[in-house]
């Protein structure tokens, strides 16, 4: 990738910046990278997908280039800094793909801003968790992470190929990042998952335990969607398997109604 040819930019929102990027030219397309990742775990999206579509990178609060998320950043703030981030590049409607949290923001964005999605894909996500006792299990393990980060700094992160502790500024960042992004106090998308009516890809490596029945139960629930379970391929299957994920990325933006 030629880095010198990226647009990039800066977006201030609530005194927070927001480091994002732009690659191509066509319809867009914004990507959500996961916990501990940044923009660049989609490389190889860039390489393969900008000869025909305007591919958006944002760097989540605490992450990469991006400041830390404010004292009382909600998923619904992140939501409206993806509209903010749409808004600066195109007025029609966009792809929304995800990995991991950054998957669950696209459900989230979709909910609320249904006008402004033509479609979602969806890697290695799960669409939240029912159970308080199980949101209470969760919870513990976030402060955790949390902790960890906090007491042995960016050393501590932990993750798959998409995490690369270099590319942080600051683990104390990521360490308030953990509790805003992955903390769950309600069902996530699962109160209204059946409502999306965009057509959704849902793909999950066949090695990514956690996230399999996940992915099965999205592909039963949502309306319009397709699973495609990419063999020995763990989370960041994007990565793990390139090829394979881009040509069913590909082969779904190429079946979307005009």
């Amino acid at each position: 990738m030629n880095v010198g040819k990226e647009t990039l930019a800066l977006i201030q929102r609530n005194g927070s910046g927001l480091h994002k990027e732009a690659h191509g030219h066509g319809a867009a397309i914004l990507l959500t990278h996961g916990f501990g990742a940044t923009s660049r775990m989609w490389d190889e999206q860039i390489e393969e997908l900008t000869d025909r579509y305007r591919l958006i990178l944002w760097d989540l609060p605490g992450h990469g280039q991006s400041a830390a998320p404010g004292p009382d950043t909600t998923p619904g703030h992140l939501v409206e800094d993806m509209l903010a981030i749409l808004d600066a590049e195109t007025a029609e409607p966009a792809v929304l793909i995800g990995l991991g949290i950054g998957g669950l923001l696209s459900l989230r964005f979709c909910h609320a801003r249904a006008d402004r999605v033509r479609a979602l894909v969806l890697i290695g996500t799960m669409p939240g968790l029912r159970s308080r006792a199980a949101r209470d299990i969760w919870n513990r393990q976030v402060e955790d992470v949390s902790k960890a980060l906090e007491q042995g700094g960016l050393d501590a992160l932990e993750g798959g190929a998409e995490v690369d502790p270099r590319n942080h500024a600051s683990a104390l960042d990521l360490a308030h990042a953990a509790q805003v992004l992955l903390a769950q106090y309600d069902a996530g998308a699962l109160d209204w998952l059946a409502a999306i009516d965009v057509p959704v890809l849902i793909l999950v490596g066949s090695e990514d335990q956690p996230n399999l029945t996940a992915a099965a139960f999205m592909a039963r629930t949502l309306p319009n969607a397709r699973q495609v379970v990419i063999p020995r391929a763990n989370h960041a299957a994007n990565i793990h398997k390139p090829n394979a994920v881009n040509a069913a990325i590909r082969d779904f933006l190429g079946r979307l109604p005009k």
